[in-house]
């Protein structure tokens, strides 16, 4: 009988156990109003293969998809820099010089995707700077003219 007793406490245990980690498991943590902005932008220089990389935060991605993309509408489009700033609100916009528009990014799980490109100047950009101007980012081409950009679009 002292060992049905036993028993009985052991399975009671497991059980108590298995329900709590059941119901931590179920809780989650919540942070809002986080603010994932860049306060600077990076410039980088593609490798041969088109990788670009920003040290300071550890992001590094491959430019080809968008020069590819770029490229319907000049062909001869070669890239020497990307410049890329991360938003409050998360997203990645990326342009280089020569570039029609600049591409808003969404991070995903191993990836960037394109939500919205951003027609700038059917000429290209010339010289694109990006600068943080909450809550938009702000895109300067090099010819005196300024942009306040957004995930949606110009401003």
């Amino acid at each position: 009988m002292n060992l049905r007793k036993s028993y009985r406490n052991v399975n009671f245990v497991m059980m108590a156990a298995a329900l709590f980690m059941l119901s931590a498991c179920g809780a989650t943590v919540k942070i809002q109003n986080v603010d994932f902005a860049s306060p600077i932008e990076t410039v980088a220089q593609p490798d041969s293969d088109g990788k670009v990389s920003d040290p300071r935060t550890g992001l590094s991605f491959n430019v080809m998809p968008l020069r590819d993309f770029e490229r319907r509408t000049n062909p001869n489009l070669n890239v020497s820099e990307v410049r890329f700033i991360r938003s409050h609100d998360g997203f990645y916009f990326v342009t280089a010089p020569g570039f029609i528009n600049v591409y808003v990014m969404q991070p995903r799980e191993g990836e960037l995707r394109s939500v919205k490109h951003i027609k700038i100047n059917e000429n290209g950009i010339q010289s694109p700077a990006f600068n943080q101007r909450n809550p938009v980012i702000q895109l300067l081409d090099g010819t005196g003219s300024s942009y306040d950009l957004t995930k949606d679009g110009i401003i």
